[in-house]
């Protein structure tokens, strides 16, 4: 448990910083990973915000006691809201019934920048569910998810077994993508 603990810690500081180095327009941006085994159905979500006012307004709306600085409380409230943003929207369903992942972890980047300015963000989170039954590879796995600012969002789905590369799109924001589980075939 520790081990998996650890190595999630890893991969969420690698994934904040390879999605900070990457170039793109403004605005938010989401990544959502999503991995099935016949018993797991795991989803990693990433979203970075970039500098300018939706920075600004939520650091801000977070320094409670007004002096400049995110510190204690008020970056875990800021990762907090944050996460929330992310995830609100999100829905996970396998071939018509919903899969209800729970939260594991999450982890804030303010990128070096602990002041209430504009400066960019990112969040990463960790969401599992242990699914009752066995998911079988005649199964379609159901995405739907909105950005804040309803931009694309792009969508990686990876298979236990997979032989090939996994399933990779960018989907619009709000419409529901449907990936058939295949398992290795």
């Amino acid at each position: 448990m520790r081990s998996t603990l650890i190595r999630n810690s890893s991969v969420f500081a690698v994934l904040l910083a390879a999605t900070v180095a990457s170039a793109h327009p403004k605005g938010f941006h989401k990544k959502v990973i999503i991995t099935v085994t016949q018993t797991r159905v795991s989803a990693l979500v990433v979203m970075d915000v970039d500098s300018g006012d939706r920075c600004l307004l939520l650091r801000e709306a977070v320094d409670a006691d007004r002096n400049g600085e995110l510190a204690g409380d008020e970056v875990a409230k800021l990762r907090d809201r944050v996460t929330k943003m992310a995830t609100s929207a999100l829905k996970l369903g396998l071939s018509g019934a919903p899969l209800p992942l729970q939260l594991k972890d999450s982890k804030l980047s303010l990128r070096d920048d602990k002041r209430a300015n504009d400066s960019p963000l990112s969040v990463a989170i960790l969401m599992e569910l242990d699914h009752p039954h066995e998911i079988s590879e005649s199964m379609t796995l159901e995405f739907t998810d909105t950005s804040p600012d309803q931009s694309t969002i792009v969508l990686q789905v990876f298979q236990e077994g997979m032989a090939g590369a996994p399933f990779e799109a960018e989907v619009k924001s709000g419409v529901k993508t449907k990936v058939p589980l295949t398992f290795g075939r």
